[in-house]
């Protein structure tokens, strides 16, 4: 029988970046002094940014027989979507599946459309994308009552509907810690900053949770933390509102250290709106997602500095093999996915970050393929 991933992620916080930041903050939030703070973050930010060896289990289960999934994301403009979609579509077909991708286009009654076409057309699997279950749980309920097995990427699962989901629901809040530090680190052992909340998506509030986790146990240390001011922001409003947003938050704060975005793809049109405004000689910005041209902003030693990334094809193949599994009456494993830092000093030098390892050549001996 397959084990629900919650089971596995418990595991998985046994060892490995998890640990190095459970271990980061309780001994951080008993630091008596500045120094011993500061070398703690200089550890954690060598972890959060060395090259990952990590692979996913290669052992052969073989190939459940041909399945139909069909691949949500919230919005195929958003790369943070698409390319995890991407991965997905590419892993069932290597297996020899029907792929059926439908953009939610960032709208909650399409994703909701979404999942009923998928039951009118019987399909075996759901592949959700940064969508939170709790937005269409009605629906997702229905496809579990129809027999669909649903899997997802970046999405808070609720009452367990999502059978699989990557990364662990806990990891949200610990990348939002790992960011701080990096950034602090790269600040100069400081962190004053403009924050730009994404509270559409429960993972960017729990990214934020984890940001403000650091900066209180930075005051605690006496450190020169704070959060100047704090936005929403909506990604619908990503090309409108959004450059305003930030430049109107920058000109009443000139001074942050750190313009700190829940999504590297709303980072991307601050950045645009700060460069239309001539605002990018003071600070620099940090987001979430290593999407490729945050990556290329970071390579450049442009304004963005740094990225809390998943390999996100990588997150595509596993959300497959977990449903293959699940087929097969396997257990479904943690894929060995983990977050890393990405600065200019190990970033690719060119295209996306699909992680440090030949993740595919894994996936595709497990399945039986050549």
């Amino acid at each position: 029988m397959y084990m629900n991933l919650r089971t596995v992620a418990a595991k998985a916080t046994a060892a490995g970046l998890l640990c190095l930041l459970v271990l980061a903050l309780t001994a951080s939030a008993n630091a008596d002094d500045l120094d011993t703070f500061n070398k703690k973050v200089d550890r954690l930010y060598q972890a959060l940014t060395a090259k990952q060896s990590q692979m996913p289990d290669s052992a052969r289960i073989g190939a459940a027989p041909t399945k139909t999934i069909v691949v949500i994301p919230c919005l195929m403009a958003a790369e943070g979507a698409a390319r995890p979609a991407h991965g997905v579509v590419e892993a069932a077909e290597a297996l020899g599946w029907k792929a059926v991708l439908i953009d939610g286009q960032g709208d909650p009654s399409k994703y909701a459309n979404a999942v009923q076409q998928a039951i009118n057309i019987q399909a075996d699997v759901i592949a959700l994308q940064a969508i939170d279950a709790g937005t269409i749980l009605g629906p997702l309920k229905e496809a579990r009552k129809a027999g669909i097995r649903i899997v997802a990427f970046g999405s808070i699962n609720t009452d367990d509907v999502i059978e699989a989901v990557y990364p662990a629901n806990e990891e949200f809040e610990n990348d939002g810690y790992a960011l701080a530090a990096a950034a602090y680190k790269l600040a100069g052992n400081k962190l004053n900053i403009i924050e730009m909340r994404g509270d559409e998506f429960a993972g960017c509030v729990r990214r934020a949770a984890g940001t403000q986790k650091f900066i209180a146990e930075c005051k605690a240390a006496g450190g020169n933390c704070s959060v100047l001011s704090s936005e929403n922001f909506l990604v619908t409003d990503l090309t409108t509102r959004v450059p305003q947003q930030v430049i109107g938050e920058v000109r009443r704060h000139p001074n942050f250290d750190v313009l700190w975005s829940a999504y590297d793809a709303g980072l991307n049109f601050m950045i645009q709106g700060l460069k239309s405004a001539d605002l990018t000689d003071h600070g620099f910005g940090v987001g979430f997602d290593a999407n490729v041209a945050n990556i290329n902003i970071i390579r450049s030693d442009g304004f963005q500095k740094a990225t809390v990334g998943l390999p996100l094809e990588w997150v595509g193949y596993a959300q497959v093999d977990a449903a293959n599994r699940m087929f097969l009456g396997k257990d479904i494993n943690d894929g060995a996915i983990k977050s890393k830092v990405l600065v200019k000093g190990n970033v690719p030098q060119q295209g996306a970050w699909e992680g440090d390892e030949d993740f595919r050549a894994a996936y595709r001996k497990s399945w039986g393929l050549k």
